[in-house]
This record gives C-alpha cells, structure tokens and sequence, in this order.
C-alpha cells in the first residue's frame, strides 16, 4: 500500500506557545478534506528562510511576533496592503514565487465591527509599535477615527511609523491623561500575552462609553479584559481578529474561506490557558 503524504502549511515566529494556529487551521483542512498538516516554526532567526521554505515546499505560513517585519526582505513580491504597512503575516508559495499578504487589516476589522456603536469623532489611542501596530492604525484609518494616538515603551519606534500618517501622534507610554478621555483604547503589544508580564493600566478614570480592544487572544481575557470588564467597559478580545486573519489567509492558501461555527470556537477556547 501507497503511504500517504501530507504537504505543510504553519506558523512562523517567537514565542509560538500561545499559538492556536495548529488547532484553528488543522480543523479546517480536515473539513476540507486537503492533504495538509500547520505545524509551528519556532525559530530564534529567518537567515536563510526563502531558501528553507522552497527547499521544504511549504505550500504557506503564517507570520507572527517578531518576524512580520523582518519577512519582507526574504519574499519575491508582496501585496499593496502589505508594501504599504511593511508587515506580512502570510506567505503563499506560489510554485516557487514567495508571496506576502497582510490579513491583520480584515482580521482587525471583523472584531471592530462587533462594537455596537464607535464615536469616529473622539480619538482612539494604540498601545504599541510593533508588527500589527500599521494594521491597526490602517483599519481605524478605514473606519473614518479622526485623530489616533500612538503610544510605545521606545518613542523613536513610534514617531518613525507616526511619521508615515497624517493625524497620527506620538504620546508619552502609558499617559493617564489622554487615555482617560479617548473613545478606543488598542492593545497591539505582546503585553498581556501568555509568558509575558501584564499591560499596566488602570481603566477606572476612563470616560464610561470608552471601547477598549486587545488583539491578544491567549489568554482569552487578558488583564486589560479584566479592568475593561470590572469598570463595565464594552470590550472585543483578540479572538475575533485571531479568528477573521486566519480565515483570510486560508483562502489566500486554498482559494476557499472555512467557516467558524460553535464547535470551533469551543475547542480553541478549552486550549486557551486560563490566566
């Protein structure tokens, strides 16, 4: 008897304990019947990695923390979204071409739209500069928010992305004067995330109508979760950008979206620890 194979599809970054990508995706291929298996690539540098990935014939990877941007250079072309935010969190091996997407932008707004309602008139504040930070500001942007705060441990990291957009400001980390009177607080550090230290902010002199939204999704309520829930704050968890990146990347890999049910949603959720 013939043994068969299975092609690979995975993640690529650093740390990659937190990752539900594995449980996520792999449910999809076997819904769909493909010959796939999405591991993880936890790896402490990408030297080299265009050449593993031909090598391997990887069919696609996500990209995550710290690689987003680093990727770029290692592709033979990339999307306009993510020439414009200089992040990639998809990669497509297109018969050898390496392609690079950005699908945090759909990811992030498929969770935005979940808020009843958003005042685009009061000015919302993201907290970090990282590889999903563009996106962010890219899709508030979209979203018609008028004026964006940018604030980071390492001011020279934000000013050189504010740098990039009109009425974007760069605002010292953690100022309790201009959080507490915006309409939307973002989360795009690795703050919060399971084997990090917890974001270390206080919401309890927040306006009451403030949307507070933390794109990490492991632990599912994260400590800005909790203070956003005890001072009775609407919220979005990183579930739902987690959930509508992933399936936008599936269907760069397979031309075909996968659905998210109940059962799905459950099964990540028991494998997300609790913190």
């Amino acid at each position: 008897m013939k043994r068969q194979t299975h092609s690979i599809i995975g993640i690529l970054g650093n740390p990659l304990k937190q990752s539900m990508s594995p449980i996520l995706h792999n449910y999809w291929i076997k819904q769909n019947g493909l010959k796939y298996y999405y591991c993880k690539f936890q790896l402490e540098n990408i030297k080299g990695i265009n050449k593993a990935i031909k090598k391997l014939n990887i069919k696609g990877l996500n990209v995550t923390i710290p690689f987003k941007k680093q990727i770029i250079k290692y592709l033979d072309k990339v999307d306009k979204t993510s020439s414009l935010l200089q992040a990639v969190n998809t990669i497509k091996n297109n018969n050898g071409l390496l392609e690079g997407y950005n699908t945090d932008v759909k990811g992030f707004l498929q969770g935005l739209d979940e808020f009843k309602s958003l005042s685009i008139n009061k000015p919302a504040v993201i907290l970090g500069a990282g590889g999903a930070c563009e996106a962010v500001i890219h899709s508030l942007k979209e979203k018609g928010i008028k004026e964006i705060y940018l604030m980071n441990r390492t001011t020279r990291k934000a000013e050189a992305i504010a740098e990039k957009y009109s009425k974007v400001l760069v605002k010292r980390w953690m100022k309790k004067d201009i959080i507490n009177n915006v309409g939307l607080i973002v989360n795009t550090t690795s703050l919060g995330m399971i084997g990090y230290p917890s974001l270390p902010l206080s919401l309890s002199q927040v306006d009451r109508d403030t949307k507070v939204y933390d794109i990490v999704y492991n632990p599912l309520e994260t400590q800005l979760i909790k203070e956003a829930k005890k001072n009775k704050l609407d919220y979005i968890t990183g579930l739902s950008m987690f959930l509508g990146q992933a399936q936008e990347s599936f269907k760069i890999w397979f031309k075909t979206k996968p659905t998210i049910n109940r059962y799905l949603i459950d099964k990540i959720k028991n494998n997300i620890v609790s913190k």
